[in-house]
């Protein structure tokens, strides 16, 4: 049986066929001012797949793994199809291809699971999608965030709030932040947060102190404003470390 579940891997691919000219991150005609990543997310696909197979395990059920086989230096699949690809028919046509799975991985998740209203009569399907992504900056301490970083399209301005409630940015929760007896503050970052809820799961004897594997947002760290720019976490030198929201994928 199918879960109500998409995991997609955008940066996790390893191939770089011959036939497909490489990415650079300088092309005046496809990257943006700030350049293009070539770099590859180390270890998503092997977390998503672990995702997966204890998605299985523990519920026997099978969600959608949908993974970018190729290299980022050879396409990417979070960012549009001219930054992506390069104007390369073949980059260009995994990337439709990866995109047309995750939709259609949507659609059968619709049909079987169906749709609900909220008291906002938006319609939202009764599923979730996981855009996974790695870390490998060393702005942070321990080259890398020990953070796992819950994105949501909610950047560390508009969570930079006692109540994100007030903000006009969407995110990614737009159906469900009105459904009945749920609130935008308790998704992102309440007790019920799937960062909180991770931060449950740690082991007992891994120290409050310690942040590996710890949410961010959740109801322990709601801002990562703060915590970005907080020495004890971050070692850039110009005092704030980067955080992720989302891309491309998840818009």
């Amino acid at each position: 049986m199918a879960a109500a579940l998409v995991i997609a891997v955008p940066h996790g691919g390893s191939l770089r066929p011959d036939y497909i000219n490489d990415r650079k991150t300088n092309d005046p005609t496809y990257c943006p001012s700030g350049g293009c990543r070539v770099s590859a997310d180390s270890y998503t696909k092997q977390i998503a797949e672990q995702i997966a197979s204890k998605f299985i395990q523990n519920y026997c059920k099978v969600p959608y793994l949908i993974i970018n086989e190729l290299h980022r230096s050879k396409m990417d699949a979070n960012r549009e199809i001219g930054e992506a690809a390069f104007g390369n028919a073949i980059a260009e046509s995994a990337w439709t291809k990866f995109h047309e799975y995750i939709n259609e991985a949507q659609t059968h998740i619709q049909t079987e699971f169906d749709t609900v209203y909220n008291e906002a009569s938006i319609e939202g399907v009764r599923g979730l999608v996981f855009d996974v992504h790695g870390y490998a900056g060393t702005d942070w301490h321990n080259d890398g965030s020990d953070f796992i970083q819950w994105g949501y399209c909610l950047g560390k301005d508009s969570l930079d709030k006692n109540d994100i409630t007030s903000s006009k940015t969407r995110g990614s929760f737009t159906h469900a932040r009105h459904m009945p007896g749920e609130s935008l503050e308790c998704l992102v970052r309440g007790p019920k947060s799937l960062g909180q809820r991770f931060n449950d799961q740690l082991p007992l004897s891994l120290a409050s102190s310690m942040t590996c594997g710890r949410g961010l947002p959740s109801l322990d760290y709601p801002d990562p404003k703060a915590v970005a720019s907080d020495p004890a976490y971050c070692a850039d030198n110009d005092g704030v470390c980067s955080y992720y929201s989302g891309g491309y994928d998840v818009e």
